[in-house]
């Protein structure tokens, strides 16, 4: 339907020229990044995302479409597609590398197959707080990041918060680092990611989070690792019995665009994209701060038997996972990013 409307406004749009061209001059609206669009063309940015409207991330998402749109005077029009409905994060990323999809905001761990620095948030207790994370990102370490997504075509627009990281399982609760050994949890499509937990022998299965459900129920892994939003908003507790607060790594996501999209709308429309990027970033980490404590109430409610890591317990699991970081190390710029971390945290 979309592209016989298209269809019908250029076909208008030809009329309109032929039937005014003895009077006046028919006007290209140029989509270069030098001249301002006065012609009332309305830019459409495709955002593909995996998770729920109802996550902060995706009331995220609306929220941009809801601002740029507005502000815009509806010179920017947004269609969101949420929920996994243009596949997993892996492919929504590779289609705004291929110019079908304008936006995302994956998971960082996805990020990894074409920027492998994005490892880097997939090592274990590398901050202690979300403060510590925002920081970093509004800092050097974004800004280093940024340069690595630039150089594959995107453009970064901020780093949203998913909470910290916990534990689920369906076989038993897990007080310590032992209570793993043999359990097969599900990880993200992150190689660093599978490492960490094989090196405790808990499996590091890899299964992309669309599936992730129905392989729990399945049994095909016995647990997994998320925040307390995706617990919650996909029902994880239907089919997983026990929750450990282990708050072992950050999950975060990266609000990208196309990099050749970005630069083909007028200037004043781009500046306008990053000022509501940041606008809704912030409220983005306000709102997952908020929500975490009424996510771990629904969580509680559900019946999940809840454990928590004590300090003897995290530090068990940082050296444990030891491997993890050994391989971080070894990438060209993994010292000088790890360097840059120190600077945010206690």
């Amino acid at each position: 339907m979309k592209s016989k409307l298209s269809f019908k406004k250029i076909v208008a749009s030809i009329m309109i020229c032929v039937l005014v061209l003895p009077l006046f001059a028919c006007g290209k609206t140029s989509t270069s990044g030098g001249d301002s669009n006065k012609s009332g063309e309305v830019y459409e940015l495709k955002f593909a995302h995996v998770v729920r409207p109802t996550t902060p991330k995706g009331m995220a998402a609306e929220e941009f479409k809801k601002i740029i749109e507005e502000k815009s005077d509806g010179r920017i029009k947004v269609t969101i597609y949420p929920d996994s409905q243009m596949g997993t994060d892996q492919e929504i990323n590779e289609q705004i590398l291929g110019k079908t999809l304008d936006m995302n905001a994956p998971f960082l761990s996805t990020v990894t197959s074409f920027v492998p620095e994005f490892e880097l948030f997939d090592l274990p207790y590398l901050f202690n707080n979300s403060d510590e994370v925002y920081e970093a990102l509004e800092g050097e370490v974004g800004a280093k990041l940024n340069e690595h997504l630039a150089k594959k075509g995107l453009v970064s627009l901020g780093y949203w918060s998913g909470g910290f990281k916990q534990i689920t399982n369906s076989v038993r609760p897990v007080k310590t680092v032992k209570d793993l050994d043999g359990l097969k949890i599900r990880v993200s499509q992150s190689p660093l990611l599978v490492t960490q937990f094989r090196a405790i022998n808990a499996g590091g299965i890899s299964v992309p989070f669309s599936d992730l459900y129905s392989a729990l129920q399945t049994g095909t892994v016995d647990g997994q690792e998320n925040p307390f939003s995706n617990v919650a908003s996909k029902k994880f507790y239907e089919v997983q019995k026990y929750l450990t607060i282990s708050d072992h790594g950050f999950m975060g996501y990266a609000f990208l665009m196309n990099k050749e999209k970005f630069e083909s709308l007028p200037e004043d429309l781009q500046e306008l994209v990053k000022e509501v990027a940041k606008e809704v970033t912030e409220w983005e980490w306000k709102k997952t701060a908020e929500m975490d404590a009424q996510y771990l109430e629904e969580i509680e409610e559900a019946g999940m038997i809840i454990d928590k890591f004590d300090d003897a317990a995290k530090k068990e699991f940082r050296e444990a996972t030891q491997e993890a970081y050994d391989e971080f190390l070894k990438k060209e710029s993994g010292q000088e990013l790890i360097n840059l971390v120190e600077k945010y945290t206690k």
